[in-house]
C-alpha cells in the first residue's frame, strides 16, 4: 500500500481486554518469508496464497510504479515471479484472494472507464499521489479473467484501499476521512451479487485511525494496525479483535515482538493462525494461534 506520512501525532497503543493480559501470551518469534528466494524484501509487500497455497501474489515496487506478481508452486519450488495477466500497466497493490479461491481482489490507480484518467488523491504528505480504487478478478480455470471494477458503492472515493473478504463474501476495507485525517474501516454484506452500503467498523476509539484489515473467514477475529505514529508512513500497532455478538471487542496489543518490526499490510493464511506482513525486515510470518487458543479458553 502507499506508504506516505499521514501526518505526524503520538503512538497510540491498543488496549488489553480484562480477560488477558501482556504477561499471559509468550509472543512467538517473527520469521521472514523468502518461498525459496524469489521473494525481494527491499520491494515485495502483502503476500496472498490461494487456499490450496499453490499459487502465491504480492505486489512488487518498482520506483514510483507498483505491479501485482504471481510465482506457483511446481514439484515443491517457487517459480519465478511474473507480472499477473491483470497487472503491469498501472500502481496496482495489495492483492487479496477470497477464502473460496474463486476470486480476488486488488488496489489500482488504473482508469475506472475508458474515457477517465488514472486516480490522484491530494490527501496525504509529499503532495498528489496514486489515487486506489477496489477491483475484482475472477478466477477462470487455470488462469484468471479481466479486472472489474467494483462499483460506486464500495469505490465512492478516489482512496478506497485494502480489502479483506469473509467466507460468506462480506468486504473489508479502508477510506480516508478528510475531517478527521485518519483512515477508517468499513464493511459492506454481499447479497444477490451486490454488495450493500458499507457499514462503518469500530474497533475501540471510534476516532481512532485504523489500517490494513485482516479478517477471518467467519468474521469471528480480525487483525489490524491501530493508531498514528511518526514512523512508518504513519501507522500505528499490529491489535486483533474478536468478535462478541454484534460488535468487536476490545482491540488487543499483539506486543512488542511484533510491533518492534513496524508491521504492515496484514493477510490471514489459509491455515487461520498465521499472518504475513510487511515490516522493517521485509515480508514475515507471525503465529497468532496463542491469542486464538486464550481467546476459546
Amino acid at each position: 500500500m502507499i506508504r506516505t506520512s499521514f501526518f505526524a501525532a503520538t503512538i497510540s497503543i491498543c488496549f488489553m481486554s480484562s480477560w488477558v493480559t501482556a504477561a499471559d501470551i509468550v509472543s512467538p518469534a517473527v520469521a521472514p518469508m523468502t518461498l525459496g528466494g524469489i521473494i525481494n524484501q527491499e520491494s515485495d509487500d502483502t503476500l496472498a496464497f490461494t487456499p490450496d497455497r499453490t499459487t502465491v501474489f504480492f505486489d512488487r515496487s518498482n520506483g514510483p510504479h507498483k505491479t501485482i506478481m504471481v510465482s506457483h508452486r511446481i514439484h515443491g519450488h517457487w517459480s519465478p515471479p511474473q507480472a499477473a495477466s491483470f497487472s503491469g500497466q498501472w500502481f496496482d497493490q495489495d492483492p487479496v484472494v477470497a477464502p473460496d479461491g474463486s476470486f480476488l481482489l486488488f488496489n489500482s490507480d488504473r482508469p475506472v472507464s475508458a474515457d477517465s484518467k488514472p486516480l490522484v488523491q491530494n490527501y496525504f504528505a509529499g503532495g498528489p499521489g496514486p489515487g486506489s480504487n477496489l477491483w475484482r478478478v475472477e478466477r477462470k480455470g487455470d488462469h484468471w479473467g479481466d479486472p472489474v471494477w467494483l462499483s460506486a458503492t464500495i469505490n465512492s472515493d478516489v482512496f478506497i484501499d485494502f480489502a479483506s473478504l469473509a467466507a460468506d463474501g462480506t468486504l473489508y476495507f479502508m477510506r480516508w476521512d478528510a475531517p478527521q485525517k485518519s483512515m477508517h474501516l468499513w464493511r459492506s454484506k454481499y447479497e444477490r451479487g451486490s454488495y450493500l452500503a458499507p457499514e462503518f467498523v469500530t474497533l475501540g476509539d471510534p476516532a481512532e485511525s485504523i489500517h490494513d484489515p485482516a479478517v477471518a473467514p467467519d468474521q469471528s477475529f480480525i487483525v489490524f494496525d491501530s493508531g498514528k505514529s511518526k514512523v512508518k508512513g504513519g501507522l500505528g500497532r499490529l491489535c486483533i479483535a474478536f468478535r462478541q455478538g454484534d460488535h468487536w471487542g476490545t482491540p488487543i496489543d499483539l506486543g512488542d515482538g511484533l510491533n518492534d518490526d513496524l508491521p504492515w499490510g496484514s493477510h490471514l493464511d489459509p491455515d487461520g493462525h498465521t499472518i504475513y506482513f510487511t515490516g522493517k525486515s521485509g515480508i514475515q510470518r507471525f503465529s497468532i494461534a496463542p491469542w486464538l487458543n486464550a481467546h476459546r479458553q
